[in-house]
């Protein structure tokens, strides 16, 4: 901790005021109920999702003054098995990725506390790769309420909205900068969604608006002020029912719009480096 005298200071830069910057990375697995279905506005359905794993990296970096601060984070990862949930004894090789952005503007309860609200912003996009062939027989499909997961195609969207976490901050952790920190979080947002395939549905794509929910429990556990370890577990889940455009007249007739979503659950062990300054 460096403290600094200052004098003829302006009323916002009177004690205390500290300035943290950081870095963080993380190893994770995910296990991921992905739902991308074809389907017809003619006939009722049957939802049919895919089982995926993943094992993967991510960080990120922040800087905070004060009560304020940003935090940006990437996450990207392959998947490498799934299994439909209507077969669930088989397991297939996976071709599918996903890869997130996001930054995080956060207001916290006081100048030591980490605990904040803030607003996210995020983008998300996944895609999967050939997977199971689609069927040949598309009528046969609808009249017996089948869907099946579409190759070649990728969803993305776009998501905005609140997020926070509540730590119980311990006063040993502020005086020795050592200990655990317990907290909790979440996050609802509204996300704006795209898809887009290519064949055999042809040049085909969709745009839909749907709400997305985050729930987050960690632990923290610091070793020294500037260095400490994490582990993270947390639930996320979305669903949107888009119409199709662009796609293939010999698919036309059986499918007209396109069902996307997946819940995903997430374990993450990592470890952050905090710098910070104090001035009075």
């Amino acid at each position: 901790m460096i403290l600094l005298a200052g004098s003829n200071l302006p009323p916002w830069m009177t004690g205390p005021n500290v300035l943290y910057v950081g870095l963080y990375g993380y190893g994770a697995t995910d296990y991921q109920e992905r739902t991308i279905n074809a389907q017809s506005f003619k006939t009722t359905y049957t939802s049919k999702g895919l089982s995926s794993s993943s094992a993967h990296f991510g960080g990120g970096a922040f800087v905070r003054w004060n009560t304020w601060g940003v935090n940006v984070e990437l996450n990207e990862g392959y998947f490498y098995k799934w299994k439909p949930n209507f077969q669930q004894d088989t397991t297939y090789a996976d071709t599918s990725f996903f890869q997130d952005i996001s930054v995080t503007i956060a207001h916290y309860r006081n100048p030591y506390s980490w605990t904040y609200v803030g607003i996210t912003v995020s983008t998300h996009r996944f895609a999967f790769g050939y997977g199971i062939p689609f069927p040949d027989t598309s009528s046969e499909i609808v009249k017996n309420s089948e869907n099946w997961p579409i190759p070649n195609s990728e969803v993305r969207y776009l998501s905005m909205g609140i997020s926070g976490r509540v730590y119980l901050e311990v006063e040993n952790l502020y005086s020795e900068g050592k200990g655990f920190l317990p907290w909790v979080g979440g996050r609802v947002s509204w996300d704006q969604v795209s898809f887009q395939s290519s064949d055999p549905l042809g040049n085909t794509s969709g745009t839909g608006n749907t709400l997305h929910f985050e729930a987050f429990l960690g632990l923290d556990y610091y070793v020294q002020p500037w260095l400490g370890f994490f582990l993270q577990a947390s639930y996320s889940s979305f669903e949107s029912t888009m119409e199709l455009a662009g796609i293939n007249p010999g698919y036309r007739d059986y499918y007209d719009q396109v069902r996307v979503g997946y819940n995903n659950t997430s374990v993450r062990a990592g470890v952050r480096l905090t710098w910070y300054k104090e001035r009075y």
